[in-house]
């Protein structure tokens, strides 16, 4: 991997900001791992820097990875169900994406509590065939639970006793799931390492047991990884994108060539969460359809992760209109590892210039509890705010500098992607501000900690779906329409909380028709 810097009229600003990093050790520190690189948040950094050894201490690992693997084949297991939320399931969705079925095993992610998604992620598999991973750092995280209680009464039904057979753990060593996996002798209990936060986990277990139900080779994707680990320039990068935000330049547009065209939705957690927290942070922009040089602001920064050369003319024309441009070049799909690991590096080194803790999400609980709390009332409103609202009144509340955030609470689909990738394009033409989308509960795990606790530069534009048919979670008191309705009303209470521009759109019974009526009345024509 290549790290490739286009500041362009920034340079001075970049090299500035290089020179001083360097003559303070700062680069050096971040490169070596030592603590101190930050400053106040040492001690965080002390506990949560164990995905700097991962590409040297996973290969201990690599033979027990490769015996469940070789044991799944044995059993015929021709799909891998990834039950889990944010980086337990944002890296292994990359890896679906961009390696797609190894040896004839599929993987499925499962990362939605909406009642329709639930249902599709076992949708024709054969039960006695298929093996489901519950991933969860803490062990204790309510949407991977909910998944498993689905997915283990789905099995047990089929299967009886035999269903533990097919049971994956993947959690930190002493949790709640870890005990019960053990105790009810579930296949595999795979302990990953404690000092690794979840969105610097995907070159730990997290991310290496669905890659290798992918088919990816391990060690030379750990040689990648290490390669990037011991390269200076991904430091040099983190204190440049840091620089820059200062400036102004707080919109990091990610355009991902082909074959990797996936990674923007898990870099997008990482630096979200990682530098979004005490009214500052770098907002990324993934997956916006690519416009023309006039339609990007002042505000923004390109990162090109390159492997097709697909997006040079683009990218080179962005860059021209005075925009700063990073590439990070790759070879091979397989490189991925060098991604990963290489923009660990920067996003730490960014906190660590910045001067926050890269390593925590203080903001994430406050939607959390909110959703509790909805959940614990009287039933689940459909709309706490009367009459409808307009996408357009959202647009009309932007300024220069904000960003639009639309946020669906409803079925992932790729029709509902095009349909917010065209209300991306359109909104960016007519105000030449950065946009986002996630689905929800996805995001809350992803950048809902840069939407309460980063800058008060975003409009959020939040749709709801129906929740329909809904769908019970076995030995819970909720369905998970209801769960997923009390999270969308808990993340509005804490953008409200946190004094942030909210819009609530109901989707009514048929959210696709409900976001092609938002799209029309933009005037957007999403691509075919």
């Amino acid at each position: 991997m290549r790290i490739i810097p286009r500041p362009g009229p920034a340079a001075g600003l970049v090299e500035d900001a290089l020179a001083d990093a360097q003559g303070r050790g700062l680069v050096d520190a971040v490169l070596a791992g030592e603590p101190t690189a930050w400053g106040d948040h040492a001690d965080a950094a002390r506990d949560w820097t164990g995905w700097m050894r991962a590409p040297q201490e996973m290969r201990a690992r690599i033979p027990g990875i490769d015996g469940l693997l070789a044991g799944a084949r044995d059993a015929g297991i021709d799909h891998v169900l990834v039950l889990g939320m944010g980086g337990s399931s944002l890296s292994p969705e990359v890896t679906r994406r961009t390696f797609g079925h190894g040896d004839g095993i599929e993987l499925r992610i499962l990362d939605s509590t909406d009642p329709v998604a639930v249902e599709q992620v076992t949708h024709g598999v054969d039960p006695a065939r298929c093996l489901a991973i519950t991933s969860s750092k803490s062990g204790t995280t309510a949407e991977p639970l909910a998944f498993l209680a689905h997915v283990e009464q789905w099995l047990g039904d089929a299967l009886g006793s035999a269903a533990r057979e097919h049971l994956v753990a993947i959690t930190d060593p002493g949790t709640p799931l870890a005990a019960r996996a053990t105790d009810e002798g579930w296949r595999m209990v795979a302990g990953n390492p404690a000092d690794v936060g979840g969105r610097f986990s995907a070159l730990t277990l997290f991310g290496l047991i669905p890659m290798a139900f992918a088919g990816v080779p391990l060690q030379p994707l750990l040689d990648r990884a290490q390669d990037a680990r011991d390269d200076p320039a991904a430091v040099r990068m983190g204190v440049a994108l840091a620089a820059l935000a200062r400036a102004g330049r707080d919109k990091l547009t990610i355009i991902a060539d082909p074959g990797i065209g996936s990674f923007g939705l898990w870099a997008e957690q990482l630096v979200a969460e990682s530098l979004g927290k005490a009214g500052q942070g770098i907002v990324p922009v993934a997956d916006e359809p690519i416009g023309d040089p006039d339609d990007y602001g002042s505000d923004r920064v390109l990162l090109h992760l390159r492997l097709t050369g697909e997006h040079d003319p683009d990218v080179a024309a962005i860059g021209a209109a005075g925009i700063p441009v990073f590439v990070m070049d790759i070879r091979h799909p397989l490189d991925v590892a060098g991604l990963y690991m290489g923009l660990e590096m920067a996003v730490a080194a960014a906190g660590a210039e910045l001067g926050v803790n890269p390593f925590d999400q203080p903001d994430v609980q406050a939607a959390k509890e909110a959703a509790n709390r909805a959940l614990a009332g009287a039933g689940v409103p459909r709309d706490e705010r009367g009459e409808p609202e307009d996408i357009r009144h959202a647009v009309d509340m932007l300024d220069r500098g904000d960003y639009l955030a639309l946020l669906a609470f409803t079925t992932p689909t790729p029709e509902g992607d095009r349909l917010m990738s065209a209300m991306r394009g359109e909104i960016r033409r007519r105000t030449r501000c950065a946009t986002t989308a996630g689905w929800g509960p996805r995001f809350l795990h992803s950048t809902g900690q840069l939407h309460k606790g980063g800058p008060g530069s975003g409009v959020f534009v939040q749709f709801l779906g129906p929740g329909q048919p809904d769908l019970p979670i076995p030995g819970q008191d909720h369905t998970f329409g209801e769960l997923l309705r009390a999270q969308a009303i808990g993340d509005a209470q804490a953008l409200d909380t946190a004094g942030r521009r909210v819009v609530r759109i109901d989707l009514g019974d048929d959210p696709l028709m409900g976001l092609r009526r938002a799209a029309a009345s933009l005037g957007a024509a999403p691509a075919p």
